[in-house]
């Protein structure tokens, strides 16, 4: 069995092999400090080869090395090279070709095809007219399923490897992704975002007959088919469900499920969903959806949780923070912003080269929404992660009146310093610059929406929590924006976790994070 691990937090993953029959464990990537492939490599089916994509240059490319330990990365060979960033290759059912999505413009995509042996290739879409993703061999190696097209919403698409022409299996009002074959080729299974939740679909390419295999309401992750395909496992993550595994048949969508991650003490807690909402952005530009959720019992607080990405989307699933707040009597409001993915591709790109701009005026319309559902205007406080803490950071100092607390983790400030920081990845950096805008030709507005700029606007306390080994949002400026902040007599608390990246996945700091921004947070609004 292969796998990924990050072993510092860092996003350097090595891979492992292990043994089954000797519980033997092998690192295959030894002596790579500074190697940063990503986790979503393939072993090709002739077991000899891996296919992964890993920094090179200014971006990720695709790549191949051995399937044994390559000390130091030596024989890894890339087999791609342009500006794009490469992602999830995926091998043909020969060994012979790989398939892989590529960031080519901004958020745009494409398919490339490559015979690994010669490097010839093939480009699937990769403009704003035409994009293509996801791609999945058939098993006959002779088709790839993938996700895209011209359409607002991505479709589910086929396309003929020798031949070239393609062909729409499925479109509709949703965003559709992550398609799947059937053992025998007669079947795809598929993702669709619907709202605030993502459902999962069988489709039979004969008779064009749909089966929405949904466990329940929440987010379906990762389907793949039995080998018999009588059945589709996917991961299955519920406001009361933390991400398990279930078996979904085909024939009656009877779902087992076969892992159990929920401890038996919490049985008989009561988790929350939500409903999906819209409000009207503060410019009167957009209607912004969301996620709104209520506790039991409402004590007039409230917060406004934002998501990083930004192109991601809060969804209505398990997510203990916000649990949290809802026992200690909190409402809840996620807002899917401009820039968020799950709504169609206009939305997702409505704040390219406008970051911090209208994205934050949709983030900022929380506030009056939540005071019309009778929330205290006084009491409402803003967190978020990531993009999310930036965000949180630009609604403290735009809007300073509105929020009465923040706590902004791995946050970044400056959008003239995210492209110009070394210890931020260069991958990270292209889409910056792909995204936010150009550092010389923009120099203007990219300073102008940068919190680090506006501190003295700020009135609000605010919690910075950042990670020591971050390659996306270095910890640097948590520092030097906190020394401002007290320097001008405001409430500034931080906390800096060590031997920590991005997503803080140690248990302890993990568990500690939460409880940080819950504590602070309850501590300025009310709450239990």
């Amino acid at each position: 069995m292969y796998f990924a691990r990050d072993d510092r937090g860092s996003e350097c993953f090595d891979f492992y092999r292990y043994d089954l029959d000797s519980g033997a464990l092998e690192n295959l990537l030894p002596d790579t400090p500074e190697f940063a492939p990503g986790p979503d490599f393939d072993l090709s089916p002739d077991g000899t080869r891996l296919a992964l994509s890993a920094n090179h240059g200014n971006s990720y490319k695709a790549a191949v090395m051995p399937a044994r330990a390559e000390p130091g990365a030596q024989h890894v060979t890339y087999i791609s090279e342009h500006y794009y960033n490469d992602r999830s290759p995926v091998w043909s059912p020969d060994s012979r070709r790989l398939a892989f999505t590529a960031d080519t413009h901004g958020q745009d995509y494409a398919t490339f095809v490559i015979e690994v042996e010669s490097g010839a290739q093939t480009i699937v879409g990769g403009d704003e007219t035409f994009l293509a993703g996801n791609p999945a061999w058939s098993p006959d190696g002779r088709t790839l399923a993938f996700a895209g097209g011209p359409f607002d919403n991505p479709a589910i698409g086929l396309y003929d490897v020798a031949g070239g022409a393609i062909s729409w299996v499925w479109q509709c009002e949703f965003d559709c992704h992550h398609p799947v074959w059937s053992p025998d080729g007669r079947a795809l299974a598929f993702l669709s975002d619907e709202d605030a939740e993502t459902s999962l679909w069988w489709l039979d390419l004969a008779s064009h007959d749909l089966r929405c295999l949904d466990v329940g309401r929440g987010n379906h992750y990762a389907p793949g088919f039995t080998p018999d395909g009588a059945a589709v496992m996917v991961v299955f993550s519920g406001p009361g469900q933390p991400c398990d595994l279930f078996r979904i048949a085909v024939a009656d969508g009877k779902a087992t499920q076969l892992t159990k991650s929920l401890p038996s003490d919490l049985d008989e807690v009561a988790f929350y969903g939500g409903r999906h909402v819209y409000f009207t952005s503060l410019d009167h530009l957009a209607p912004v959806p969301g996620l709104l959720v209520r506790p039991e019992k409402p004590n007039g607080a409230a917060v406004v949780i934002v998501h990083g990405g930004p192109t991601w989307h809060h969804s209505n699933e398990w997510d203990p923070l916000r649990q949290a707040f809802l026992h200690a009597g909190l409402t809840v409001l996620h807002p899917n912003y401009r820039g968020s993915d799950g709504y169609g591709r206009r939305w997702q790109l409505a704040n390219r080269f406008l970051m911090g701009v209208g994205e934050v005026q949709d983030c900022a319309a929380t506030h009056a929404f939540l005071v019309a559902e009778g929330c205290d205007p006084k009491r409402i406080a803003v967190t978020g992660r990531s993009w999310g803490g930036f965000m949180t950071m630009a609604l403290l100092t735009q809007f300073p009146d509105l929020f009465a607390c923040g706590v902004a983790g791995v946050p970044f400030f400056d959008f003239i310093d995210s492209q110009t920081d070394q210890d931020v990845r260069e991958d990270l950096r292209w889409w910056d610059h792909e995204n936010s805008g150009d550092l010389v030709k923009d120099h203007a507005r990219l300073t102008y929406y940068s919190p680090i700029n506006h501190l003295d606007d700020l009135t609000a306390p605010v919690m910075l929590l950042g990670a020591e080994l971050d390659p996306r949002c270095p910890p640097r400026q948590i520092a030097e924006v906190a020394e401002k902040l007290r320097a001008m007599g405001k409430v500034c608390e931080t906390k800096v976790y060590e031997a920590e990246g991005h997503e803080i996945s140690g248990l302890e700091h993990r568990l500690d994070y939460d409880r940080r921004t819950v504590d602070f947070i309850l501590k300025h609004v009310g709450g239990e």
